[in-house]
């Protein structure tokens, strides 16, 4: 579907770009299979008896999300946790190939850039910093500290993202690599672009709602200067 990204940069305003996969892998040098199994260790420490489901999970987005049911009073022990690994595993992440010239092209464009991500702000800062990319977002929005059930697909924080910019949510696309990413965008009423950054991962992207699917960051750039 990527012959649709010119027509869908030319009708939006800013763009929203997710910060793990599309800009960084943020757990490229820091595994999130071991960030999880350290927040399941510390729930366990805390006397919280781990769910089946909370036992087998290797996402330590998905331990915050789910210590919101069965152990809401740890939530800002696991958070305060996961946000120092986060910030560890942004000093060892690898850059996404074609992010630099999106970044530039949205820049070339007038069109203002804003992260959101289900990450935490204080990763994201950091790592944009490492790159020396901090100077060409228009802005950051992370997860809502203490109230995972407002993460993605939630549309709180593609919503403020827009407000950010002063851009309604119709004017608006985001770029992501998830279906939480797709579903948050439909739930706040953005257009979104999938960006499949592994095989077999473009039919689903697209089952959940995606405006476009491509595998190619570099492609995203172009179909921003395209629109110009």
């Amino acid at each position: 579907m990527t012959g649709e990204l010119p027509g869908i940069f030319r009708q939006c305003r800013a763009v929203l770009l997710d910060f793990d996969g599309p800009v960084c892998s943020v757990f490229a040098g820091l595994p999130a299979p071991v960030v999880a199994a350290w927040l399941k260790q510390l729930l366990q420490d805390e006397g919280a008896e781990l769910p089946r489901d909370v036992a087998e999970l290797d996402d330590p987005l998905k331990v915050l999300r789910r210590t919101a049911v069965f152990a809401p009073e740890l939530v800002g022990k696991v958070e305060a946790a996961f946000i120092g690994h986060e910030i560890e595993a942004a000093g060892c992440a690898e850059i996404t190939p074609g992010v630099r010239e999106l970044l530039a092209a949205c820049a070339e464009a007038g069109r203002p850039v804003v992260i959101v991500s289900n990450n935490s702000e204080p990763a994201i800062e950091r790592f944009l910093d490492l790159a020396e990319l901090s100077g060409q977002v228009a802005g950051i929005v992370g997860r809502p500290i203490g109230n995972p059930a407002e993460m993605k697909p939630h549309p709180r924080s593609v919503l403020r993202a827009c407000e950010m910019v002063d851009v309604p949510p119709g004017e608006a696309v985001l770029i992501g690599d998830s279906d939480f990413d797709m579903q948050a965008a439909a739930n706040a009423g953005t257009r979104s672009v999938a960006y499949a950054n592994e095989p077999g991962k473009a039919a689903g992207l697209a089952q959940a709602g995606a405006d476009a699917v491509t595998d190619s960051m570099r492609e995203i750039a172009e179909a921003v200067r395209a629109s110009r």
